[in-house]
């Protein structure tokens, strides 16, 4: 359900509504709302749980993007690296 929850709340709008919410209830609301707008029957209590477990999440830990970014299993793609590849100098790219 964690998966779902972040799939709804990847929508910028609703995003924008959370943040704006006055009350940690508006701002729950608000994504049961739009997860039944999705087929999705989220309950207030999980959603508040899955908020508590986000929350949780150490903010020092890397999200699985940056993971893969430091593992080499995504590229990182720089001006610099771009111009190592070519055989112009930085200067010249």
């Amino acid at each position: 359900m964690l998966q779902q929850i972040k799939e709804v709340l990847a929508n910028a709008e609703l995003q924008q509504q959370v943040k704006e919410a006055t009350h940690l209830t508006d701002a729950i609301n608000l994504i049961v709302a739009a997860g039944a707008e999705k087929g999705y029957n989220f309950t207030t209590e999980a959603v508040s749980q899955a908020l508590a477990e986000l929350a949780s999440v150490e903010p020092d830990e890397l999200s699985d993007k940056d993971l893969l970014a430091v593992s080499g299993g995504l590229p990182r793609v720089t001006e610099a690296w771009s111009c190592y590849k070519c055989p112009n100098s930085v200067d010249n790219c």
